[in-house]
């Protein structure tokens, strides 16, 4: 009884020093306020899709949501499997499509491009991410991922951790990995010291910093559009 008694007590003080640690996290993230914000209307489709101004760059705040003409998509559906979009299902309304890199290199409207690295790394140097900083791989920054995902009343950017998907099956799993721990963008950057490879970008949902690493080009990310500031 005393042993547990001791154990409940040690699971408890480390629920409270994780939140007291998560509090003091959001205490120190600044406030930051888009220089602009709007409403795009995608005319392939009718997708609305909100948008944001940060330094010299414009970026949508939800995900792409078009079907492409080449490549693969999906949205997660029940138990795992691929399905089609609706805005009457959550995962979709919520996270849109994911894509392989050659579905994603061909869904951007008009104007609007996918993010290459550099547009990636000058939206995390507009946010506080220092030079050195920025052209690093791996987890990188301080507060910058937690900008990232604030939504209304915030930064408005609201990247969503919805994991990714793998055409190769892992043991006792389904193709979905991470779902609800991390998010996973394209960029549109080859990684030239990894053949065949694509840089990305990370949040997590329990971290301020924000990831960067090249991955295989049949993963599915998620996919957000930029395009430079209309004057």
């Amino acid at each position: 009884m005393v042993i547990m008694k001791t154990k409940l007590y040690g699971f408890l003080m480390l629920l409270v020093m994780t939140w007291a640690c998560n509090e003091k996290e959001q205490e120190n993230v600044p406030e930051y306020v888009p220089q602009n914000k709007g409403v795009f209307i995608d005319e392939r489709d009718g997708t609305e899709y909100g948008w944001i101004q940060v330094g010299d760059l414009e970026w949508m705040t939800s995900n792409m949501r078009y079907v492409p003409e080449v490549g693969l998509y999906g949205v997660y559906k029940d138990q795992g499997e691929l399905g089609e979009g609706s805005m009457t299902d959550y995962m979709f309304e919520r996270f849109g499509y994911w894509y392989d890199y050659a579905a994603a290199m061909s869904i951007a409207p008009a104007g609007w491009r996918i993010p290459t690295d550099d547009d990636w790394k000058n939206l995390e140097q507009a946010l506080g991410m220092t030079e050195q900083e920025v052209n690093r791989r791996g987890d990188r920054g301080t507060y910058e991922g937690d900008l990232l995902q604030q939504r209304d009343g915030g930064l408005g950017m609201q990247l969503d951790a919805g994991g990714f998907y793998s055409v190769y099956r892992v043991a006792y799993t389904n193709h979905w990995r991470f779902k609800g721990v991390y998010g996973f963008f394209w960029t549109s950057t080859e990684d030239d010291e990894n053949d065949g490879f694509v840089y990305f970008r990370r949040i997590a949902y329990n971290s301020p910093g924000v990831y960067r690493e090249s991955t295989m080009t049949t993963n599915w990310l998620n996919v957000r559009c930029c395009r430079d500031a209309q004057k």
